[in-house]
């Protein structure tokens, strides 16, 4: 009887470290997530104070949605995913931002086209989650002929959001790009 009553201590003391834990993480999720947590470093300053970013639809639009830069950047489409990529994403950033010099202007400016690719291929292996929490494909009925051709690729899986938006919020940077070093 003692051995069980062990066990199950055990096991209800694991389920409320786990359960803790799992707490804890929405906590600092929601917290890195925020976009004062966001802009602390110094590169990332520089891009929301641009004011390409600033003047976009994710910015400044008629119906006042004001869209932060993890809507856009980490997906949360379940607590896992979003958990694991704060922190592989934010000890990757912190630590290129330590070793990179990225206040410099013409450092920012070389790196920026390589870090912009790496997000586009992000955003399509994901098939574009993070644009799909806000807006819904289907729904979406473009004027151009070009843009209609597009989104009828995109509802039979041939292209993702990222596909023709890659500038949507930030200044353009091309489309191609050198691999991180």
């Amino acid at each position: 009887m003692k051995r069980w009553l062990a066990l199950l201590g055990v096991l209800s003391a694991g389920g409320v470290i786990g359960a803790g834990v799992i707490v804890a993480s929405i906590f600092a999720n929601r917290y890195t997530s925020t976009e004062t947590f966001c802009t602390s470093c110094h590169s990332m300053a520089t891009v929301a104070a641009d004011p390409h970013y600033l003047q976009s639809a994710h910015r400044t639009n008629a119906a006042g949605v004001l869209a932060n830069c993890a809507d856009c950047h980490v997906p949360a489409n379940n607590w896992f995913v979003e958990t694991y990529s704060h922190a592989v994403d934010g000890m990757r950033d912190g630590f290129a931002e330590y070793t990179g010099n990225f206040s410099d202007p013409a450092v920012w400016a070389a790196r920026l086209p390589a870090l912009a690719q790496r997000v586009r291929d992000e955003m399509g292996s994901e098939d574009s989650i993070t644009c799909r929490k806000c807006h819904d494909a289907a729904q979406i009925r473009p004027a151009s002929q070009a843009g209609q051709a597009a989104h009828a690729m995109l509802e039979q899986g041939k292209v993702t959001c990222i596909t023709c938006h890659a500038n949507v919020a930030h200044a353009s940077v091309p489309a191609k790009a050198s691999e991180l070093r």
